[in-house]
């Protein structure tokens, strides 16, 4: 095997450092997959898209183990990569904890291309436009060499001993490696060999992999080289876990109602993603003072009735009387809820608290029975008769009931008043201020805090009942935000909007242009999308 010395690998990647990582990269994996203007071409069922960059662009490839989520990209300097900068400024290759391709929902050169016309097709499935090839050649400049290309192709792997010409290296990519005879028409104004260009000097020993991390990442080789981080400390007692503020103002509100003696149901109500369950599991420690024995955690569903919650005939093994055998029995049982107010009402100096998440998702109705009275505070620990054993029984005083609902749906059952009267319900509303703050200390860059915000105002403006701040906690760059946008929000406000394709489009086009990236100007710094943050 030959190799290219380390030299030639910083010059290419050097060469590379102004060409667009949005365009190449996709580009040279449509070329790969033979994508063309003729026929859709389904990338999945060839060479695909992560996989294959994978042999180029892999930590790997120089022996860098992968993230703890398994993610490993390792690509050189590319516009719209920020390697002048930061922790590993100057390096010549930068390693990233996500995927090249990723998915299709955010990879950015992939989704740009679609929205401008330059692709048809949906995920995987894709042809090239007309408009393509003026497109790439307009955006990979004719200064361009795609032998420069190739040594990052080639540079940790290496080639057969017989390459000894740029074109004997072109033949052995697209033949042997790619499969292909050629590369289509639309790519070859660029992905071409460079007349005159001289065949360099290589060599018949590969670097090691600690020679190729430090001299073309030393600030990276430093800090893989460093102590690794001290072990977790081990899990706290429950009975010591960090509690929520006393002072959360949904807490208080709860806390003052107990202790007023209002009520002892509480209702967290508010559209999904406003963080209904999480406030839930939260209070539930806070009031148990996290003894997790002491709260219970039941979720409804259209399947769930009286007899899981309360009391109902179960399947036990019992005699056949004919032959003595074992046979199957149904045996009247206490169900969820009875048994933890059993528990309950041995413990009465102690909080017992029944989180039910999905309120509405049952038949309430069904499922409490004539429990539903004496959820009231008022007619706890006095007795009533369970209809189906017709034994007496009655619920203490120190059972909290804290259920959450979206009041807005009512694909299965509405919130009816004999309900809500029995609770006390506390809105929980999509929080910009909390998603802002949550943002900032997380160190998203301002110009994705400024995108994700903007999003936010348009989905509670578009979603009649308004679209949680949760659904973006997890955005930390513009490819996050695309996702959200795709994978969480697109089909459902297309259903939302399923009579108003008007504005459904409208909106589309504005998110399409919010999540449009300019590269210069994202590595300025200077890419925000053109909005302001707002306070």
């Amino acid at each position: 095997m030959r190799y290219f010395d380390i030299p030639t690998i910083k010059s290419s990647i050097e060469a590379l450092q102004g060409i667009s990582a949005n365009w190449l990269i996709p580009a040279f994996v449509f070329a790969a997959n033979d994508v063309g203007e003729d026929e859709l071409v389904d990338m999945s069922k060839k060479l695909g898209t992560d996989q294959f960059l994978d042999h180029y662009f892999n930590g790997k490839l120089i022996g860098i183990a992968p993230f703890d989520t398994g993610n490993n990209l390792l690509r050189p300097r590319l516009k719209g990569i920020r390697w002048d900068r930061g922790d590993f400024a100057n390096d010549y290759v930068i390693r990233q904890d996500t995927k090249m391709w990723g998915n299709l929902f955010s990879s950015r050169g992939y989704r740009e291309m679609r929205l401008q016309g330059y692709l048809e097709g949906e995920k995987t499935t894709i042809r090239l436009t007309d408009a393509f090839q003026g497109a790439f050649e307009a955006e990979i400049p004719a200064a361009f060499h795609f032998e420069d290309f190739m040594v990052w192709l080639f540079a940790f792997s290496g080639f057969p001993d017989e390459i000894d010409s740029w074109q004997a290296l072109y033949d052995h990519l697209v033949k042997d490696q790619l499969e292909l005879q050629d590369f289509q028409e639309p790519y070859k104004g660029r992905f071409k060999l460079t007349a005159g260009r001289a065949w360099p000097q290589t060599i018949n020993q590969r670097p090691t992999d600690d020679d190729f991390l430090n001299e073309l990442a030393p600030r990276l080789a430093l800090y893989l080289s460093a102590p690794p981080p001290a072990a977790p400390e081990p899990e706290p007692d429950p009975a010591k876990k960090e509690f929520m503020s006393a002072d959360d103002a949904v807490l208080a509100v709860i806390r003052n109602a107990i202790n007023k003696k209002t009520s002892h149901s509480f209702l967290l109500a508010g559209p999904p993603g406003t963080g209904k369950t999480k406030y839930a599991h939260d209070i539930a420690n806070f009031l148990t003072s996290g003894y997790e024995n002491r709260i219970l955690f039941l979720q409804f569903h259209p399947a769930f009735g009286y007899d899981d919650f309360v009391e109902g005939f179960r399947p036990s093994e019992g005699e056949k009387a004919e032959d003595k055998g074992m046979g199957v029995t149904y045996v009247l049982d206490q169900r969820h809820f009875l048994k933890f107010a059993d528990k309950a009402r041995k413990d009465a100096d102690n909080l017992y608290v029944l989180v039910i998440d999905e309120l509405n998702r049952g038949d309430i109705a069904r499922i409490f029975g004539e429990l539903l009275t004496y959820l009231e505070l008022d007619y706890r620990e006095k007795e009533f008769t369970l209809a189906i054993s017709g034994k007496p029984t009655s619920l203490p005083k120190n059972i909290i009931v804290l259920a959450t609902a979206n009041p807005f749906d009512r694909s299965v059952t509405d919130l009816d008043d004999a309900l809500l009267r029995r609770f006390i319900v506390i809105a929980m509303d999509p929080d910009k201020p909390f998603l802002q703050s949550f943002l900032k200390d997380k160190g998203v860059e301002e110009r994705v805090l400024t995108r994700t915000l903007r999003l936010f105002d348009i989905l509670n403006d578009a979603f009649p009942a308004g679209f949680g701040h949760t659904n973006f906690l997890q955005v930390r760059t513009i490819e996050d935000l695309a996702e959200v946008w795709e994978g969480r929000v697109r089909l459902g406000l297309q259903r939302t909007l399923f009579h108003d394709k008007q504005k459904f489009d409208a909106i589309k086009e504005e998110v399409d242009a919010l999540l449009k990236i300019d590269e210069e100007a994202e590595v300025t710094g200077d890419d925000d999308g053109g909005t302001e943050a707002e306070a």
